[in-house]
């Protein structure tokens, strides 16, 4: 069985990427972050009704793992360069789907990234996950796309209005996050954390949900 891990949030691109992988006869195990200022598991709801829609799709059993991510936040808040903490994160959670895959058996991680999108997703900030994905297969379906394509995706397989509804962002965002991370400051931000701790830790505490 072809199997991936899909880093799935909840906004218009990660469902999309994801079935894109899932109309090539692949099976996605899901990981998503959630943070605890949303009250109302808003956030989490809205992933499990996308997850839903996604499951349409697919012949067998679908599992998520949800991760609490307020920790793990909150260390590289305390401890790295303030600039760099969206950078930090991100290569953060890929190396949690590393981990993931190992213990699913697979080594294709699959992401909603669209180049330029967000801050984490220019060009030098891509280029700075590199090295945490080395022995992996890493799949952008959506690098090229443009906003109304992932739109129009959405609205056909009838993910958009879900997509769409407003749930609960991140409050860890710096003022000014960093758009072209230089290798070598995250590397040296990264010495102040124990990165594995983290890891170790987000796997043994995630809540793990089946469809």
């Amino acid at each position: 069985m072809n199997k991936f891990v899909s880093l799935l949030s909840g906004g218009l691109d990660s469902p999309i990427a994801a079935f894109l992988m899932i109309r090539k006869n692949y099976i996605p195990t899901f990981l998503s972050f959630l943070t605890a200022d949303d009250d109302n598991n808003s956030m989490k709801k809205k992933i499990i009704k996308i997850i839903n829609i996604l499951k349409k799709y697919i012949d067998s059993e679908v599992v998520i793992y949800f991760i609490y991510h307020d920790n793990n936040l909150n260390v590289f808040k305390e401890l790295c360069d303030r600039k760099l903490t969206c950078v930090l994160c991100k290569r953060l959670m890929l190396r949690i789907a590393k981990k993931l895959g190992e213990l699913i058996q697979t080594n294709i991680i699959v992401t909603g990234d669209i180049l330029g999108e967000q801050a984490s997703q220019t060009l030098d900030n891509l280029y700075a996950y590199n090295n945490i994905t080395s022995g992996c297969v890493m799949l952008r379906p959506l690098i090229g796309c443009d906003k109304q394509e992932v739109i129009d995706i959405n609205k056909r397989i009838g993910s958009y209005n879900t997509s769409s509804e407003p749930s609960a962002g991140c409050n860890f965002n710096p003022q000014y996050p960093e758009t072209h991370a230089k290798l070598d400051e995250v590397l040296n931000s990264e010495k102040r954390v124990n990165i594995e701790e983290l890891i170790m830790n987000s796997i043994k505490n995630a809540e793990i949900l089946k469809f």
